[in-house]
């Protein structure tokens, strides 16, 4: 039984900072875990995975984007000054890269800032164009923004893309899956009382399902005050199972199916 993790800050990491990688690698790998996407989220993240350490026995793709936290930081002339090397560094990638993200609107990080949610769109927008052009998904946060979200992925055809830690509504997910999107569901699915993202998590057709974990963020709640870790992939699959009403190996296979086909992924370590 093998497992993908499809959204794993890995960099931020405790173990990453404190040189435990390969530790941390090894705990993932015995709990079945095989491939892992990578997202980096501002300029400075971007170096941080220009070269990532080897990593027997799973594969570490990466995404390069611009987290909206970040944009509503800067100025809009930083943000689209950044948006220009993030297309240089894309279109000068090395076979690492699958993706674009960490991307997309916060409108509760922005609140009522109407420039800051203005930059947020507009950064977003250029995201969304550069993976257009190079057909890449995008691996896309969203926070009290999913209207705005789903008029701006709706708009013109957008390659497959996952809406990660999902934290809508069973409704707002059904155009964007009917526009052969993907749906991530992380550590909020293992709250007990969260029934919004549980319903989501029943409705959610097992062909358009991914997991991860958002290390080092969104630990399930089982783990205690820790760290999240790629090797608590195996926490998300079980809640998942359990609301849907499926097997720990159906899950597991289904969704790390999905993400090699949406990740472009043709064979995983034995």
């Amino acid at each position: 039984m093998y497992f993908f993790d499809s959204h794993a800050h890995i960099q931020r990491s405790t173990q990453w900072r404190t040189g435990r990688f390969r530790t941390m690698v090894q705990k993932a790998t015995e709990v079945g875990l095989r491939a892992i996407l990578v997202p980096a989220v501002s300029a400075d993240d971007w170096g941080l995975v220009d070269d990532p350490p080897a990593s027997e026995g799973l594969i570490v793709l990466l995404a390069l984007g611009l987290h909206p936290y970040f944009v509503c930081e800067i100025t809009l002339e930083r943000a689209n000054s950044l948006l220009e090397e993030l297309e240089f560094r894309v279109l000068n990638a090395g076979p690492k890269l699958h993706a674009i993200g960490e991307c997309g609107l916060d409108f509760r990080r922005s609140g009522a800032d109407q420039e800051a949610r203005d930059r947020q769109i507009s950064t977003f927008r250029g995201q969304l164009e550069l993976a257009r052009r190079v057909g890449m998904p995008l691996t896309i946060h969203c926070v009290k923004a999913h209207a705005v979200m789903q008029e701006l992925l709706l708009e013109r055809p957008t390659p497959p893309s996952v809406m990660h830690a999902y934290s809508g509504s069973a409704e707002m997910a059904r155009p964007l899956i009917a526009a052969g999107h993907y749906v991530s569901f992380a550590g909020n699915l293992c709250i007990v009382n969260a029934r919004k993202v549980i319903e989501a998590a029943r409705s959610v057709p097992r062909e358009r399902l991914l997991i991860e974990t958002d290390t080092p963020d969104q630990t399930p709640p089982g783990r205690g005050d820790v760290d999240n870790e790629p090797a608590f992939i195996v926490d998300i699959a079980a809640r998942l199972a359990e609301v849907r009403g499926e097997s720990l190996a159906e899950i597991a296979a289904a969704t790390t199916d999905n993400a090699c086909r949406l990740f472009g992924v043709k064979a995983l370590p034995p």
